[in-house]
């Protein structure tokens, strides 16, 4: 089981809501992770993502008001990597 980072915004979403869309810029080959301070997860992969518009779909169960806040947080923290890839983790109870 790997484990998976948060910002603390996104991990008490993840804890209150019980699941969460999140981009990084590989692709997992595990799908039981371990989020600290939120216990175990499991994380599916979604798509890949080359556009702020592939995410529109997602946006409500991200943890960010609209696509572009989520973007530039995207840039931010995987920078500008060709291959990103959107997770979906849930919680696992």
């Amino acid at each position: 089981m790997s484990d998976m980072s948060f910002l603390p915004t996104l991990k008490v979403f993840l804890k209150e809501h019980g699941e969460i869309y999140t981009v990084r810029h590989f692709n997992y080959r595990t799908r039981l992770c371990n989020v600290e301070g939120v216990g175990r997860c499991d994380r599916k992969l979604i798509r890949r993502v080359t556009a702020p518009i592939d995410l529109d779909p997602y946006v409500l169960l991200s943890g960010f008001s609209t696509r572009l806040d989520w973007w530039a947080a995207i840039r931010r923290f995987v920078g500008f990597e060709e291959d990103m890839f959107l997770f979906k983790v849930v919680v696992k109870k």
